[in-house]
C-alpha cells in the first residue's frame, strides 16, 4: 500500500511502501565506547517530512551497500515504532526500523524531494538548550580554529576529543566539541595548514557547559557537512563574511595527577569535565 508522505505513517501500520531521499546515513555509536549500535538514516518525503530509520548491526553491510545518501528509493516491509529515546537527531516521535523482509529500490532522482532539513540553533538560543537532549539541534559556521586530538579519561568516558571554533553568520563565535569517531571524520576535511574557507554544518548537537563555557557537544549522530550547498551556507557568501583560513592551535595536555587521595577522587568523580590523564 502507498502512502502519500511520512506524516501518513501510524505505528500500527507496518507494511506501508512509498519513496523517499536518504537526506542523511551514518553509523550510530555508543560515544563512550564508539562501539557501532546500528546503521542510521534520515529518510525524506517530498513535503520535506523527515524520519529516523535505525538498521541493525546485523544487516547494516547489505543495507549499507544498496542505500547511499542522497539518492531517493522505493522502500517497503519495514517497521514502524514510537520512540521515547533520546539524543533524537530529528523531532519526529516515530522511528524506523528495517529487518531481512524490507526492500529498497533505487528509482531516478525526485527533485521535489529536499536533500537537506536542518534545524540550525544562533549562539543567542543556546542558554534555552541548555543540557537539552531529547530532540538535538545543528549548527552552521565558518571554521576559524580546531585544536589538536586530546585523549580523555574520567568516569563517563574514555576516548578522544578536538574543539573547534566556528563563527556564525550572526558574528558569534561559538565552540565544538566533537568526540571519538567525529574527529577523524573531521581530520579527513580538514588538515593543519589548509588554507580553503570551511563552512561546516555539525548536526545532531547538545549544548553542554564544558570547562565554564556554554558549548555544543557532538553526539552518536553527529554527521559533517563541509560547504554544503544550502542557503545558510551561501549566506556567508552573499553577505561578504571576510574569508578566514581555519588555524590549528596545540591545547595544553591535561594535567597529570598522582598520589590522589580517595576524597580527592570522589571529587572529580562529582564533575563529569575532569579529566584524569593516565
Amino acid at each position: 500500500m502507498a502512502f502519500n508522505g511520512i506524516r501518513d505513517l501510524e505505528s500500527e501500520k507496518q507494511l506501508w511502501s512509498g519513496h523517499c531521499r536518504v537526506s542523511r546515513a551514518w553509523l550510530g555509536v555508543n560515544v563512550t565506547t564508539d562501539k557501532v549500535l546500528h546503521f542510521d538514516l534520515i529518510l525524506m518525503d517530498a513535503k520535506g517530512n523527515d524520519i529516523w530509520v535505525h538498521i541493525p548491526p546485523v544487516l547494516q553491510e547489505h543495507f549499507k551497500r544498496l542505500l547511499k545518501e542522497q539518492q531517493v528509493y522505493t522502500i517497503k516491509n519495514f517497521e514502524l515504532h514510537t520512540t521515547q529515546l533520546k539524543y533524537r537527531p530529528i523531532a519526529n516521535t516515530y522511528i524506523m526500523s528495517f529487518s531481512w523482509k524490507t526492500t529498497v529500490e533505487h528509482v531516478p532522482d525526485v527533485p521535489s524531494i529536499p536533500a537537506f532539513k536542518f534545524k540550525f540553533l544562533k549562539a543567542s538560543e543556546m542558554a534555552s538548550k541548555l543540557n537539552d537532549v531529547v530532540v538535538l539541534s545543528d549548527v552552521v559556521g565558518q571554521v576559524v580554529q580546531h585544536s589538536d586530538a586530546i585523549k580523555t579519561t574520567n568516569l563517563a568516558r574514555k576516548t578522544i576529543r578536538k574543539e573547534l571554533q566556528l563563527k556564525l553568520i550572526e558574528g558569534d563565535v561559538v565552540k565544538v566539541i566533537i568526540w571519538g569517531r567525529v574527529v577523524a571524520d573531521f581530520d579527513k576535511l580538514i588538515k593543519p595548514g589548509d588554507d580553503e574557507q570551511v563552512i561546516l554544518v555539525v548536526t545532531a548537537v547538545s549544548v553542554k557547559p564544558f570547562l565554564g563555557e556554554l558549548c555544543f557537544n557532538s553526539s552518536g549522530s553527529t554527521v559533517l557537512y563541509p560547504n554544503l550547498d544550502i542557503p545558510e551556507v551561501k549566506a556567508f557568501t552573499t553577505r561578504n563574511v571576510q574569508p578566514q583560513q581555519p588555524v590549528f592551535v596545540e591545547l595544553p595536555p591535561p594535567p597529570f595527577i598522582s598520589n590522589i587521595t580517595l576524597s580527592e577522587l570522589l571529587e572529580l568523580q562529582l564533575d563529569p569535565d575532569n579529566e584524569i590523564r593516565l
